[in-house]
């Protein structure tokens, strides 16, 4: 096999189970356009009682979506029916990635009174934690490429370094200074992403970090899943951004968005970097 040749299925007995996996993707894809499609980027049925600026945010996210997310939840999904090693660790990040998102469209809005989007919201949500858990699974720790101690340092510093970036994002508010000001009004958004920032993602990667250092089985595995996420929410955050000055929203910075852009290139290209030999190259030997 070239270096640039996709892996055929190596166990047949595990074809209908990637299959329903496959599927599972192409369903998540299918319930995100639907989202983005009767949101404010569409046809805007769905009526969030939130501010315009949370509303430009809002219409930044589903861009992202529509133009990142959903493509590679295709794509793993196409990787599934192949039975290709890198199904379970590219599909990680979109699932978690809707996860973490829908988590806010829940409760963000701060609906006074019970509303039916909440339900699609709820399902979404569902389906996106459950293929969460599923990518993590079906992935095969063995079947990871091989690596350097090393390189497997130097990950972990980086890692390391990403979840610095995010704590630094709430040092201000930790230490006594004032939310967001995007967030005066809409409090529960600000805390439901601090919820999952800090008690989830920064957690989550500095536990990989320390998979990395010491070597363990499951740290490649954790670190495609880690990657996975953080390739697709800076770039979702700069694209809010954008949004915000292009629609000249009072608490718009050009000088936000030229940084977010930078640090959301930075990211993808660190995560296309690792992902690239588990998508094209055979497992070369550990020198």
């Amino acid at each position: 096999m070239t270096p640039k040749t996709l892996d055929r299925p190596e166990d047949p007995s595990t074809t209908s189970v990637h299959a329903a996996f496959g599927t599972g993707m192409f369903v998540l894809a299918v319930l995100l356009v639907s989202n983005s499609f009767l949101g404010p980027l569409g046809i805007d049925v769905f009526d969030y009682p939130i501010s315009s600026t949370l509303q430009n945010q809002l219409i930044g996210l589903e861009i992202v979506t529509l133009v990142l997310v959903t493509p590679l939840s295709i794509a793993a999904g196409v990787l599934a029916l192949r039975g290709h090693r890198a199904a379970g660790p590219l599909a990680f990040g979109p699932a978690a990635y809707t996860a973490y998102m829908f988590v806010q469209y829940v409760l963000g809005p701060e609906y006074a009174t019970f509303n039916a989007v909440v339900l699609f919201h709820l399902g979404v949500f569902a389906v996106s934690v459950v293929l969460a858990v599923w990518a993590w699974t079906i992935t095969d720790a063995a079947s990871m490429p091989g690596t350097t101690p090393t390189r497997q340092r130097v990950y972990g510093v980086v890692l390391l370094a990403l979840a610095a970036f995010i704590l630094s994002r709430y040092l201000g508010p930790i230490f006594g200074g004032a939310m967001p000001a995007e967030f005066a009004d809409a409090r529960t958004f600000f805390w439901s992403i601090v919820l999952l920032d800090l008690g989830l993602v920064v957690p989550a990667t500095v536990v990989t970090a320390v998979a990395l250092f010491r070597g363990t089985r499951s740290a490649q595995k954790a670190l495609y899943a880690v990657l996975g996420w953080f390739a697709l929410v800076p770039p979702s955050v700069a694209a809010m951004a954008a949004v915000m000055v292009a629609r000249s929203d009072p608490t718009a910075s050009v000088g936000q968005v030229v940084v977010l852009t930078v640090v959301a290139v930075v990211f993808m290209g660190f995560a296309a970097t690792v992902f690239r030999p588990l998508l094209f190259r055979n497992r070369p030997p550990i020198a």
